[in-house]
């Protein structure tokens, strides 16, 4: 929710305090889908000069530059801008934040908000305040060199308040120089802690890569996920979060059929990993990147983030599986 400086102060309070509806620190907040592509090409995500600011005044203004190049011959096909923020509020009272972006390629005319994604504790207490990730559409990028500069004035209600993590870039392209790729790509705000009785199991993010994997050599199945606050818990040293891929429940599977199975198919049961994310000191944000090429089904591979005393907010999960054409 976007708030413009024409809505009056009081039906601009009124919709800042609105509930988000089913917000809690379970996964109750599954990513979105937003692109999918089988091209020839790959995609760019780039985070510029971002860094952790824990409070970010009305009036204030966040900047990121960007420096970074494409292939001569790309043509941009998905292009999103990521606001990554969380603790909204005034004082002891969450409230949704207002910012107005601008890209320094057309100054003076603010970006057009894209979609917004919150998530929160979900119950009455101290610190229950929105997260979230905005997403912009901006300028199109161009093959070869970009440079350009984002800003960010925070908007929003008098004597608010505002973490921002901080922006990145997604461009996915086609390039006839690069490799046939499918690309999913998935964003959202799905706060995850294992705690006040919500249990790791509870606290798990479940995504689907819809779609068949081609009968074809695969190269390469290159999943990336970007959680800020992922990677930073004081209270547990090791196993905090999980990622599983095509993890398969045994003890739902017979025992007779496990055996065929594990001989036939020594990877039938997936994989998971512990200890996944690599917090970013500058930003505070935690990333992953796996390489799950053993672990693909022929099609609806399945990925699930799960909390175990990390407290993450899970934004964007991307999976590149590519192919050469030739049969295996």
């Amino acid at each position: 929710m976007f708030f413009p400086r024409t809505l009056p102060i009081l039906v601009l309070f009124s919709l800042s305090l609105a509930g988000t509806a089913g917000a809690t620190y379970a996964g109750d907040h599954p990513l979105n889908s937003t692109y999918y592509g089988d091209i020839t090409g790959g995609y760019l995500f780039d985070m510029g000069t971002s860094n952790y600011q824990g409070s970010v005044l009305p009036g204030e203004t966040y900047g990121v530059a960007y420096s970074f190049d494409l292939p001569a011959d790309a043509k941009v096909r998905f292009q999103r801008l990521y606001l990554y923020w969380a603790w909204s509020r005034i004082g002891q009272k969450a409230v949704y934040p207002g910012f107005r972006v601008y890209d320094s390629r057309q100054p003076g005319t603010p970006l057009a908000l894209a979609a917004r994604y919150t998530d929160s504790k979900g119950f009455v207490s101290q610190y229950d305040f929105y997260s979230g990730l905005d997403t912009y559409d901006t300028l199109p990028l161009t093959p070869g060199h970009n440079a350009f500069n984002i800003s960010c004035e925070q908007a929003g209600l008098p004597n608010s308040s505002v973490i921002i993590f901080g922006i990145g870039v997604l461009a996915v392209y086609e390039s006839p120089g690069g490799k046939q790729s499918m690309i999913w790509v998935k964003e959202g705000s799905d706060l995850l802690f294992s705690s006040y009785g919500v249990s790791p199991e509870m606290a798990t993010s479940d995504m689907v890569f819809e779609g068949k994997i081609p009968d074809e050599k695969i190269d390469s199945a290159d999943l990336f996920l970007v959680a800020p606050s992922g990677g930073y818990s004081r209270d547990i040293e090791v196993d905090i979060n999980k990622l599983l891929v095509n993890r398969l429940e045994e003890d739902k599977t017979p025992p007779l059929i496990r055996t065929i199975f594990s001989l036939l198919f020594p990877n039938y049961k997936g994989k998971e990993w512990s200890d996944i994310f690599s917090p970013d000191n500058e930003t505070q944000i935690g990333f992953d990147r796996k390489e799950i090429k053993p672990y693909l089904k022929a099609e609806n591979n399945r990925v699930s983030v799960r909390d175990q005393g990390d407290y993450m907010q899970l934004t964007n999960a991307i999976l590149t599986i590519t192919h050469s054409g030739e049969k295996p």
